[in-house]
């Protein structure tokens, strides 16, 4: 293997503020990167990301988080650009542990807080290069496995995705000469286990509905919009996979959706019937490989959603006891107050009488 030569590597720079734009420029040449492309909004952002295909983009998201944290979700899903699984790499002068957490979430790589220094970004960029996390999938997050106990037993493997960036500095001829086979592979990799994951999504939620009904618990109200939203991705993602079949039976499931929302929709024949065509959604994409061997999975996921309602439901009533507690309590003190100054006045009046 050849000595690392960043120079190989193409870089899509993204920042709004000219003066950091240029300190990060700077930063990345000095590293030994040369084929930096700039750009200052997020139009020529999405537009380069689009038409290009480079090995490491770096965005700024204090200014435009948002925007920003929808355009790497929108990668990571591949809504955008060639490459879902491109090394994203996000600065901000931010230390908002809400904001470096959404960083996190939408699927970056990595996060720098400004301001930094070029050992340090030299450091980082290394770990990305050697060794880049695995991605986890799940009904809505597609990136970095960051999961701290990696021998605890899961429910969502982590998928090995092509690390372009690692071959292109590495020089690795074979690698990159099979780069679109590499990324296509992986990528349908992850938007199965995505489609399992939402038609998963709608089957926990009503199974949760059902054992609430059961055993007459008035649980968690059914999110009507979330299996709604779910529903209408799976099928938007089954059109984008070409799978006319399979997108004739999420829009069966849509339809079924919409009349749990009709005044006296919500029945156990409706909610079972849901159940069904979001399993068959699946079952027709996966060419008959069904939910069931997802079965114990979702039994997990019910029983473990259960169990936090539980404790939630256990947690507020006691709140609730302690806060009438301590009303009723105020109360008394208060009466005895006013008594006591009764008496007190009393008193006084017996004093003046004398």
């Amino acid at each position: 293997m050849s000595e690392t030569d960043y120079s190989r590597a193409t870089v899509l720079l993204f920042d709004p503020i000219h003066v950091n734009q240029r300190t990060t420029r700077y930063t990345l040449f000095e590293l030994g990167f040369r084929q930096i492309e700039c750009v200052s909004n997020l139009a020529e952002f999405k537009t380069a990301l689009a038409d290009t295909s480079p090995t490491l983009v770096v965005a700024e998201s204090g200014a435009t988080d948002a925007d920003v944290f929808k355009i790497v979700r929108a990668v990571r899903r591949s809504e955008l650009g060639s490459n879902p699984f491109v090394l994203f790499l996000l600065t901000t002068w931010s230390r908002d542990h809400n904001h470096i957490r959404k960083a996190i979430e939408c699927g970056s790589d990595d996060v720098i807080v400004r301001p930094f220094s070029t050992m340090f970004v030299e450091d980082r960029v290394k770990t990305l290069v050697s060794n880049r996390k695995e991605f986890v999938v799940t009904s809505e997050y597609v990136g970095p496995d960051r999961r701290k106990d990696k021998s605890r037993e899961t429910d969502a493997p982590s998928v090995a995705v092509p690390n372009v960036l690692k071959a292109t500095v590495e020089g690795d001829t074979a690698a990159l000469s099979d780069a679109a086979n590499w990324i296509k592979e992986a990528n349908e990799t992850i938007v199965a286990e995505r489609l399992r994951r939402m038609a998963m999504r709608i089957v926990v939620s009503i199974e949760l509905q059902l054992a609430n009904e059961d055993e007459n618990k008035a649980g968690v109200k059914l999110d009507l919009d979330d299996i709604g939203r779910t529903s209408r991705e799976l099928k938007v993602q089954l059109i984008k996979a070409k799978r006319p079949e399979a997108v004739e039976v999420a829009e069966a499931l849509l339809e079924q959706v919409e009349s749990l929302g009709t005044e006296g929709g919500i029945t156990d024949k409706g909610l079972r019937l849901t159940k069904e065509l979001a399993m068959a959604t699946y079952a027709a994409y996966a060419n008959g490989d069904s939910l069931e061997r997802s079965k114990d999975e979702i039994g997990r996921t019910v029983t473990n959603l259960k169990k936090r309602i539980n404790t939630r439901s256990a947690t507020t009533a006691r709140k609730k006891a302690e806060l009438e507690k301590a009303a009723a309590k105020a109360e008394t003190d208060g009466e005895k107050t006013a008594d006591d100054a009764g008496h007190v006045g009393d008193a006084g009046i017996k004093r003046a009488a004398i």
